[in-house]
C-alpha cells in the first residue's frame, strides 16, 4: 500500500481479513479489509481528509464487534493505480478497545491447520432475504479467510431441518425461530433427543420473548442470539462454534 509522503505511519500494519461497517457522507458502507494496526485501518473507499466516522469492526474468532471512532488522515481517488482508499486513524480508543485490537492482531498471527473434512452447517431460515444474508456471510468468512471450508446447507422447512440434523453428522445447526409454526422449544428438545444431535452445537436466533424458554437450560452447546443482531455477531459465532469440537 502506498502511503502519502506527508503522513507518517506510527504503527506497523498487519495483513489480515476483517469486516467493517461505517457511515459516510454517501451513506452506509460495508466492506472487507486487509490492513489493520493498533493506530488505524485502511478502507477501500475515498473519504474527505478530516472526516470523522464511527467504525464497527468485526474479526474472526471474536463474537462481539467493536466500535471505534476514527478520522480520515489521507485519501486516494478511484483513479489511483491501487484504487480508492482512505487511511483512518483511531481517535483515543479506550483501554477495552486497545485490548481488543491487540488480541485481534495477536490472534491473526496464529497458524491455522485446516481439517481433512469441511465443517457442515445446517441453517433453517424461512425469510428469503435473511437466507441470502446469513448464507452469503458464512461463505464470505470461509472464502476470505482461506481457511476451513464450510459445507453450508440452507433449508426452509422445519421437518427437513430436523430430519437433516438428526440423520447426518453436522458441525453446527442454526435456526431462526421467529417465523416457524411449531414450538421452538419442543423442536429443540426433539433435536437433543436424537443420538446424533444430542451434543450438536446449536445457534437459536429470535426476538427476546421467543428466546425466553431457552434461558433456563444449562446446555453448553446452545447459544441464543437476540434479534435484531449486532453486526458480525452471527458470522463470528458460526466460525467459533464450527471450529470447536
Amino acid at each position: 500500500m502506498t502511503i502519502p509522503p506527508q503522513v507518517k505511519r506510527l504503527h506497523q500494519r498487519q495483513d489480515l481479513v476483517l469486516k467493517v461497517e461505517f457511515e459516510s457522507a454517501s451513506g452506509f458502507r460495508s466492506n472487507y479489509l486487509s490492513d489493520l494496526s493498533e493506530g488505524g485501518v485502511r478502507i477501500n473507499t475515498s473519504l474527505e481528509v478530516g472526516q470523522m466516522i464511527l467504525l464497527n469492526i468485526s474479526f474472526l474468532g471474536f463474537v462481539e464487534p467493536v466500535q471505534i471512532m476514527a478520522v480520515a488522515q489521507w485519501s486516494q481517488p478511484a483513479s489511483h493505480p491501487e484504487g480508492p482508499a482512505t487511511g483512518l486513524a483511531f481517535i483515543d480508543p479506550s483501554p477495552e478497545v486497545r485490548a481488543w485490537l491487540i488480541d485481534v492482531l495477536d490472534s491473526s498471527t496464529q497458524i491455522f491447520v485446516a481439517p481433512e473434512e469441511p465443517s457442515r452447517v445446517v441453517l433453517l431460515e424461512s425469510e428469503p432475504f435473511l437466507r441470502e444474508v446469513y448464507g452469503q456471510e458464512v461463505k464470505n468468512w470461509s472464502e476470505l479467510r482461506d481457511e476451513e471450508p464450510l459445507d453450508l446447507k440452507i433449508v426452509t422447512s422445519v421437518d427437513e431441518w430436523l430430519r437433516d440434523v438428526a440423520s447426518t453428522p453436522a458441525t453446527l445447526a442454526i435456526i431462526d425461530i421467529d417465523n416457524i409454526e411449531v414450538s421452538a422449544f419442543e423442536l429443540y428438545q426433539a433435536v437433543r433427543s436424537t443420538p446424533i444431535a444430542a451434543e450438536l452445537p446449536l445457534i437459536v436466533l429470535g426476538t427476546p420473548d421467543k428466546l425466553r424458554p431457552f434461558a433456563a437450560t444449562d446446555d453448553e452447546k446452545l447459544l441464543c442470539l437476540g434479534k435484531p443482531l449486532q453486526f458480525g455477531v452471527l458470522m463470528n459465532t458460526i466460525r467459533i462454534l464450527a471450529r470447536n469440537d
